[in-house]
């Protein structure tokens, strides 16, 4: 069974009273203010005492999230160096708090087409894990494919895995962000094609983790707008058959919803996964003959 987790905020000390407060058994963090380039700075102490709660609360696993200035895709060597620098640096964090890994975005090319700015990326992802010598995982995160954003396919983010070449090189997929990117496993069928896609690109066995969001957006929008479980387009039935699957069945569940007070994941959103998530429905296994791999999405620009 996975985890049923979120991500919280609250800082080091004050994360997991939080999880536990909503129920959750994983959980996603910032190790600093995600919107700065600013260095992380926790004392030993505090890392000692963060590491011994998730412990006594069977917190597992834990992942980091990088912050949301990363971007090796950019045109400007400047930006392209300190994302990689952070990247190096919060993966280094990651193995201090004994987190699974970090979660990152991979920018986008901007004014530059994707094609010519996915080398670079690839490039640059492969740098920073070398610049870091640990066992924490560099998780590539999906996204829904807005302006020149990387990651928008599973064949790119294959791509990319293929050309890093570490086996510190994962995925962590964001269900909002694979529907508005124009996956559509709201249905047997169309789950079928998902999961036979990842397997082909990607390999099921490096996706380490999911943001599981609804969308507010609809299938194939390109927007990354997050809605609570079962609120927006996605739907209940959509989540009860993507989260009984085999393929996803046992990996940890992050949520990163607006929640229904507007304060964030809660103990609603993540009852409504645990109800959904059961080991049943015998659609969840049903062959779609002639299924072929719809890695590339139709109407999705790479």
């Amino acid at each position: 069974m996975p985890g049923f987790g979120a991500h919280v905020g609250g800082g080091l000390l004050k994360c997991v009273p939080k999880a536990l407060e909503i129920g959750a058994e994983c959980i996603q963090i910032f190790s600093s203010a995600p919107q700065t380039w600013r260095e992380p700075s926790h004392p030993d102490a505090n890392i000692d005492s963060f590491r011994q709660s998730v412990s006594d609360a069977a917190l597992t696993p834990t992942v980091l999230h990088a912050i949301y200035l990363i971007n090796p895709a950019s045109p400007d060597p400047a930006i392209v160096e300190r994302s990689v620098t952070s990247l190096a640096s919060h993966l280094g964090w990651a193995e201090k708090f004994g987190a699974l890994g970090l979660v990152t975005h991979l920018g986008s090319s901007l004014k530059r087409p994707v094609n010519e700015a996915i080398d670079q990326v690839a490039e640059k992802l492969k740098e920073a894990l070398g610049r870091f010598d640990g066992d924490s995982m560099l998780l590539l995160e999906t996204c829904a494919g807005q302006g020149n954003t990387i990651g928008r396919s599973f064949d790119k983010l294959g791509y990319l895995l293929s050309q890093i070449d570490d086996e510190r090189a994962g995925v962590c997929i964001d269900t909002c962000q694979i529907f508005a990117a124009g996956y559509d496993f709201t249905n047997p069928e169309g789950l079928a094609f998902t999961v036979f896609g990842l397997e082909r690109t990607i390999g099921l066995e490096r996706v380490k983790a999911i943001h599981v969001n609804d969308s507010k957006g609809a299938l194939g929008a390109n927007i990354d707008r997050h809605d609570n479980i079962g609120e927006g387009n996605i739907g209940e039935a959509g989540f009860e058959l993507l989260l009984n699957h085999p393929a996803f069945r046992d990996l940890p569940l992050f949520l990163e919803v607006p929640g229904y007070d507007g304060e964030g994941p809660d103990v609603q959103n993540l009852d409504t996964l645990r109800r959904l998530s059961k080991q049943s429905k015998s659609a969840l296994n049903e062959q779609v003959p002639g299924a072929r791999a719809l890695s590339e999405p139709g109407g999705i620009q790479t």
